[in-house]
């Protein structure tokens, strides 16, 4: 092969690795561009996600608040019918009295947001976040705990209005806010009325009333450390 075509030959081949490394460049720039468009995807995302999970924890922060006030609300009636003290005199003047164990708030917490962090974090190969894997935990951890104590809350009303239809016959007048009927106060000065109700007053303020207290101050700690995150990424 002559000098002239072995010159030919390696500018050729010199021109088509050329070719290929400029290949190879622009494909690994377009997979660059599409990973950094990618992530810019998925943050746009969780900021949404996080934006409605701030909404949602609003909501159940406000309804935490009223579920609170009604269990302080009733707190001092529960020490007074509680204590040796109480008589008829002690129903007549507070008639809030005779429905202490048999009413409660009901709660439910929304699912919206929550159930879109926890898909995300699924569905999306990120490196940790200790801000989603704190909120996804803690949300769950008192959710759990809400949510056991209310049903235990509502068994036992359940039990004692059970028991008052099956022992009782006065629940009816009662349920329909009629108080005369004779055997109604001596049940309800009774020892095992004070004790049904010392259950109650349990459940309620040992179990149910701490853990909304401070699930109200973990949403409110939450709000504040989302509010953040959604600044910085901006």
């Amino acid at each position: 092969m002559g000098l002239v075509s072995k010159k030919g030959l390696y500018k050729y081949v010199m021109y088509g690795i050329g070719e290929i490394v400029l290949v190879v460049i622009g494909i690994l720039i377009a997979v660059s561009i599409n990973n950094q468009n990618q992530k810019r995807a998925s943050e746009n995302r969780l900021k949404t996600y996080l934006q409605v999970y701030k909404q949602d924890i609003e909501v159940d922060t406000l309804v935490l608040g009223q579920a609170i006030k009604f269990i302080e609300d009733r707190q001092e009636p529960f020490k007074l019918f509680l204590s040796n003290t109480v008589s008829e005199k002690t129903y007549r003047d507070n008639p809030q009295g005779y429905g202490l164990a048999l009413s409660y708030f009901p709660l439910s917490f929304q699912q919206k947001g929550i159930k879109l962090l926890e898909n995300y974090i699924g569905e999306t190969e990120i490196e940790q976040d200790t801000l989603i894997s704190d909120i996804i935990a803690s949300h769950r951890i008192y959710e759990n705990l809400v949510n056991t104590s209310m049903e235990r809350i509502s068994e036992d009303i359940d039990n004692n209005l059970n028991y008052l239809k099956e022992n009782q016959p006065w629940i009816a007048d009662l349920l329909l806010g009629q108080l005369g009927h004779p055997d109604m106060m001596p049940y309800l000065l009774s020892d095992k009325y004070r004790a049904r109700l010392t259950l109650h007053s349990i459940l309620v303020y040992n179990n149910l009333y701490p853990q909304l207290v401070q699930l109200k101050k973990n949403h409110i700690k939450t709000i504040e450390e989302i509010d953040k995150r959604i600044d910085d990424t901006k």
